[in-house]
């Protein structure tokens, strides 16, 4: 069997591009902004909803997104 790590996918809540991302290893508390999406010229803040360490960015700055889409995903911290 192989152990799969408790995590936390974070999303993008609008569809447009990704501004900025939060640096892998950082760690986050619960509601902190981790990205940013901007669209239709208005910056969107996109929040932890828990604290942990960020672990990956699922997206690239500058890279379009849909709402839903996964922007990066926390580990434990």
């Amino acid at each position: 069997m192989i152990p799969i790590p408790n995590c936390t996918v974070v999303t993008a809540p609008v569809d447009g591009r990704v501004r900025t991302l939060a640096d892998n290893g950082t760690d986050v508390s619960p509601g902190e902004v981790v990205a940013t999406v901007e669209a239709g010229g208005k910056q969107f803040e996109i929040r932890s909803p828990n604290g942990g360490r960020i672990a990956g960015a699922l997206a690239a700055l500058a890279q379009p997104v849909l709402a839903g889409d996964g922007v990066l995903w926390l580990g434990r911290a």
